[in-house]
Parts: C-alpha cells; structure tokens; sequence
C-alpha cells in the first residue's frame, strides 16, 4: 500500500510540466553560479560514436533543447518517462529527431533486452521510485559490460536543512515569533537516495563509482517565490495556513536581515560503472 501511494503522489506531481517548469525557471532566477547545472551535467558524460543512450525519467526534456545536435555520429537516444503529459511534450520537441526515440517507462521494469545500452541516465528522479533495489538492477541489467551510468540527485543540506532548523529552532532564532511546527513530514525527511548515501547505495551494484558536487548558492530576493517552490517539490496538504503563513515569516525575516535569503543548492551526480 505504501508503494502504490508513493506511486500516485509521484504521479500527481508529474501529470504535466507545470511543477518542473517552475522549478527550473527558479533556480534560472535565483542561481549565482554562471555556469549553468544542464551545461555542468553535459560535461560529465562521455558519450562517444554509436553508443546506444536511454534517459530515465526525462522530464519535459528541456535539458536536451540544443543538445540533441552535439551528440557524437551514429548515436541514439531513448528518452522515457512514465508521466504521458511529459511524454507529450517531449514528443512535440523531438519526433522529427531522427535519432530519438520516445517511450513510455517504468523505471522498476524497463522493457528492452539485457546490456543494450552503453549509457543510462536517471537524474533527480531515484528518490522518488518506490522500490529501488528493482530499479538498479534494472538499470545495471539494461547496460553493457563497462556501460555507465549517470544519477544527479540532491543532498540533505541545503533548503532542507533549513526546514529542519525552523521546525527545531525557530521559537528561539526568532524573539516572540510563533513557532513552526507542520503537522506533516514532507520538509523534514531524508531523501531515499541522496548525495550522502547514494555512493553507498549504488555501490552494492556498479564497481566504480564517483560523486561530483555542483556548487551554487540560491540567493532568493522574493520569499513568496521561495514558498511557491516549496509548496511545488513536496506535498504540503498536511500544512495548515498558519503553518506557512509561519514559515513565509521566517523565511522574510532572514530577507529583510541579509536582503537576500541564501541557500547552497546542494546537487551533484554520481557516475556508476558497470
């Protein structure tokens, strides 16, 4: 029962772009590093002539925009998703792309023959699959021997951090401020697989693996911006009106303090080999 409600929220979430979009122009807005996080990621993968590439969870596939052109003579790519209102808009992009290919996936049951890919990606999306150990032997069973594959995910740090110290803290960081204590946990949890123990975890089922951090500071200029991405990466209907009334405060007493609210974006990849 527990896998099939993670399954629906992740569902709701991605039904459409609308929560990803936001997401993305945010950290667009607000990031102080110049060096954007799609480019940094690109940089990392070593795609090479003929390699055989499945992406995993794509998303509306606005990382790929003017990418798809820079990849190496005789490559192909496969990119999946199980949300068929990204799917659509991954297929309004790319269906002329004659190296593309478009398809609906599970990530817990991928539907091709075993070592067919030379690289796999999956990036900020293992820590929303129920059943993880079934995705990665998935995944290292769709990859060639040496295949590599690619997992940007986020830390425990971060915003997150920051959630925590208002739930623990904020009564005494802030005299006579009412304290923030929601009702649901969503703020508070440790991502399944993050950058902590996603080296561990993947571990168990590559021979070689390697974490890269992505260093940025959001420096947020408009708290109810920062509100409105919370409210669009974890559910908050637990979360009474009071409660985030509470946290806006907290959040714009620190703006008006520093003139900005920062927070390190704590992100960064793992490269997995078979």
């Amino acid at each position: 029962m527990a896998i099939m409600n993670v399954t629906r929220n992740v569902k709701n979430q991605f039904s459409d772009d609308k929560n990803l979009a936001m997401r993305i122009n945010f950290y667009k807005k607000y990031t102080t590093n110049k060096y954007n996080f799609a480019d940094w990621l690109f940089d990392k993968y070593d795609f090479k002539e003929n390699m055989k590439i499945l992406e995993l969870g794509c998303g509306n596939g606005s990382h790929w925009d003017d990418k798809i052109e820079t990849l190496p003579n005789g490559c192909s790519l496969v990119l999946s998703d199980f949300s068929e209102g990204m799917l659509d808009l991954v297929r309004k992009k790319f269906s002329t792309s004659e190296n593309v290919s478009i398809k609906k996936i599970d990530i817990q049951e991928i539907p091709f023959e075993n070592e067919t890919f030379d690289v796999v990606i999956a990036n900020h999306m293992l820590f929303h699959v129920p059943d993880l150990n079934k995705a990665l032997l998935e995944v290292k069973r769709v990859l060639k021997g040496n295949g590599i594959f690619y997992s940007a995910t986020d830390g425990n740090g971060g915003i997150f951090k920051m959630i925590k110290l208002t739930t623990k803290e904020y009564k005494e960081l802030v005299e006579g401020a009412v304290k923030f204590e929601p009702t649901s946990t969503a703020f508070t949890e440790q991502l399944p697989f993050n950058l902590q123990n996603g080296s561990e975890i993947l571990s168990k089922y590559f021979k070689n693996v390697q974490r890269f951090d992505y260093e940025n500071i959001l420096a947020i200029t408009n708290t109810q911006d920062l509100i409105e991405w919370l409210k669009s990466t974890k559910s908050i209907s637990g979360y009474s009106d009071e409660s985030l009334l509470n946290l806006y405060n907290y959040f714009e007493d620190i703006r008006v303090k520093d003139g900005a609210i920062n927070i390190p974006r704590e992100t960064g990849v793992f490269i997995s080999v078979k």
